[in-house]
């Protein structure tokens, strides 16, 4: 088991308060075998992030740079993103209520979605909607997401 699921386990214990997207949910999906951090949807309520900014004050988390992990930021569209050491890695994590290119609509369908899932993480519709930005890199996996849609033996959700 990776970090970045062990994390999700931890953020979610007791109630789903974050859903892991972008690049781990990529791999996921099976189309790709790394990534190089953790990406979080988090509820917009305080209770959840108290619950994961203490998980990441246990691992010992210091902020990389952009906006802290609070409602008045995120609720504006920011992220935050932090980091810590293991024995052996350097785990880095982004966090967003409002990810980018998803109507509320479809949000709110996610969170019902994913309620009860281990690990709970974006299907391909919403994550090919987060892979549109202008990198390169996302090109190749926003087609492959594509077939996902319409290659029923190819979905996982």
């Amino acid at each position: 088991m990776t970090i970045y699921l062990e994390l999700t386990r931890e953020f979610n214990d007791g109630r789903l308060r974050a859903i892991l997207c972008s690049g781990q949910a990529v791999v996921l999906h099976r189309l790709a075998i790394m990534s190089k951090d953790g990406d979080w949807i988090l509820r917009e309520d305080e209770e959840a992030l108290d619950h994961v900014l203490r998980v990441l004050a246990r691992h010992g988390a210091r902020y990389r740079f952009g906006a802290p992990l609070d409602l008045r930021w995120l609720v504006g569209g920011w992220s935050s993103h932090l980091e810590f050491r293991t024995k052996t890695l350097r785990v880095r994590t982004d966090f967003f209520t409002r990810p980018p290119r998803v109507e509320k609509t479809s949000l709110a369908q996610l969170w019902r979605e994913q309620e009860g899932r281990d690990p709970p993480f974006t299907g391909a519709r919403i994550l090919a909607d987060m892979k549109k930005t202008n990198r390169e890199k996302d090109y190749a996996v926003i087609g492959e997401l594509a077939r996902l849609m319409t290659d029923p033996r190819d979905q996982l959700l």
